[in-house]
Parts: structure tokens; sequence; C-alpha cells
């Protein structure tokens, strides 16, 4: 019986394709904005990354379960127009109004998106995407134009510190409340993952005729990854209503592409089944370096939505010649043995 050396699996995983891309983009990026590592500058920066990287978090376990997500950007506008329309600075008790309002959202976004795609069997794609003009409609309705108020104690899920009357102890912590978003939607997603629902999401993304013959309710599981996603959607508009005090109905525009480019890059396959929504996190931080090394660079922006498009491409053919090798070498093995 012949036997061939195994070689280590890390080389042919695209996790690692990824983190050598990610610390290349960092060293690059320190080289052109020469104080990129100073606290101030890094938490402004981690700041304008937090509603992309939630949105990603979410829109990996969507692509994960078999689905996608072309509204999320239009559902992250409707819930920060909402809310920015039922604040009243001078009244406090609005935010609390707000919160219930922006929570009911999230589960109406989940639902409806869900069930479009669970129950009724559509295409994500085309449904996510008929959803995403629901919401944006609603958005423009409820603010044709940028505006609205934020009560002051709300900007706690973006900082401390902006908080009138506050402990002392929040006036020294200069952290953005960001990272703990983050950290709670990482810290929802471990245990989800661990849990039979989260075993179930994989294995209805890996093959949802299979899972439905194998007993399990791939309806609810695809409609319990939407609302999930719509969850990791409300965190970012907490943050960011916390940070701007305003709603805009165009302001997620750009992040549903980014979102999706972004689990792409951090190794979550478009044809669902397989990925690791922490990963997706690198992928985000990428594609924000990507605009940040262009911005110093002296590049025009607009070559921005360009470069996002190539990395998408080469993320997702990357992904692509990894399987293949895969392929080819558990063929081998077979062979040798």
């Amino acid at each position: 019986m012949r036997t061939k050396k195994k070689q280590s699996p890390i080389f042919h995983r695209q996790e690692t394709i990824t983190l050598i891309i990610l610390v290349l983009l960092v060293i690059i990026t320190a080289f052109i904005q020469k104080n990129f590592f100073k606290p101030a500058v890094l938490n402004n920066t981690f700041i304008s990354w937090v509603p992309v990287i939630l949105l990603t978090m979410g829109q990996s376990i969507v692509i994960i379960a078999g689905g996608l997500d072309m509204s999320s950007g239009a559902a992250f506008s409707m819930m920060l127009c909402v809310m920015a329309k039922i604040m009243k600075e001078s009244d406090p008790m609005t935010g609390i109004a707000a919160l219930i309002v922006c929570f009911l959202t999230m589960c109406a976004i989940g639902l409806v998106n869900g069930l479009a795609v669970g129950y009724f069997k559509l295409p994500p794609i085309i449904a996510t995407f008929a959803t995403s003009y629901i919401f944006l409609g609603i958005a423009l309705l409820v603010m044709p134009s940028p505006g609205g108020e934020c009560v002051n104690w709300m900007r706690i899920f973006y900082s401390f510190k902006t908080i009138d009357n506050g402990p002392a102890w929040m006036k020294n912590f200069t952290m953005t409340n960001g990272v703990f978003l983050v950290l709670i939607a990482c810290i929802i997603w471990y245990f989800i993952k661990r849990s039979k629902i989260g075993r179930y999401i994989y294995a209805v993304g890996s093959n949802r005729h299979v899972a439905f013959d194998s007993g399990i309710n791939t309806v609810r599981v695809q409609i319990v990854a939407y609302i999930l996603n719509a969850l990791f959607i409300m965190l970012a508009a907490l943050f960011m209503i916390g940070q701007n005090k305003t709603g805009s109905a165009r302001i997620g525009d750009p992040l549903t592409l980014q979102s999706v480019a972004s689990a792409a890059i951090g190794g979550v396959a478009l044809t669902g089944g397989r990925g690791n929504v922490f990963m997706s996190i690198c992928g985000a931080v990428i594609i924000q370096l990507v605009s940040k090394i262009i911005f110093f660079s002296g590049i025009s922006t607009d070559f921005q939505t360009i470069v996002s498009g190539i990395i998408l491409i080469a993320a997702v053919s990357v992904s692509g010649f990894i399987d293949l090798f895969s392929s080819i070498n558990k063929v081998n093995q077979k062979e040798t043995v």
C-alpha cells in the first residue's frame, strides 16, 4: 500500500489567503498613513467601519443559509429614518418609543425577507431586491430629506463620552462603543453557531432539499437567518443614530454591495453552506482598507467601486480554485491508498 504525505490543509483555505491580504493591506496603509496606529486615529477609523462590519456579519449568516440580502442597506436606512423621526431631543422618553419601534421594524424586515425566500421559495436576489424598494420607499416617505433628532441618552450606542451628565468614568472612556456592539454581535453568533439552529443554517445552505429530507424545517431556518441579519442591521442603525443624531434614506445605499463583497472576501461561499462569520469581519476591513489606500494615494474615489468589483471577482475566483484544488487533492489521496 502506497502512502503519500498529507499536506497541511491550512494552505488550501481561503481564510489563510484573506488573513495574508489583510496583513499586507495593514502594512501598506501604515506606510501611506504615517499616524495610522495612533489610538485616536484607530478609534476614528474603526468608527467608520462599524456599520459595514455589522451588516457584513448579518449578510454572511444569510449567505451561509443559502440566501442573499440585497435589501440590507435600505433596511438600515429605514431604521435610521424611523428612529430619527420619532425622537425629539427635548423628550428623553421618545428614545424608548424609538427603540420599541426599531425592534418591531427589525422583526418585520426579517419576517418579510425570510417568508419570501423560505416559504414562498422566491429567488433570494429577486425577493430581497424587491423588498429593498419597499424599505427605501418607506424611508423616503418617513424622511424625504436628511434630518430628524436624537435624544442624548441614545448616544450611548456610539460613545459614553457624548452622554450629558454621565458619570466621570464615562467621560474618560474615549473608545467608541461600536467595539462593544461588534463584540455583542460576535457573542450572539458564537452561541448560535454552536446550537442546533446554527448547524441547521449550514445544513440548509449546503443542500436545502437534503436538509428537508433529513427532517429540518428549512423554512423556519431561513426565517431565523434573515431575522438574525435584521438584528445585526439594527445594531448598526443604533450605532449610526447615536453618531450622526439624524437619519437619511440614502445613507445605506453603498452598504449592501459592500457587505456582499466583504462576506465573499472573508471566505463565505456565495453558493451557501460554507464560511466563517468571524472571518467575514476581516473581509469588511479589507474593503475599507482598500478605500483608505485609494484615498491616501491621491487616486480618484471613482476607482473605489471598480477596485471593489475586481476584489470581489478575485475572491470568488480564489474560492473556486481552492475548491477545485481540494477536490483534486482528495482524488489523489484516494488513488494513493
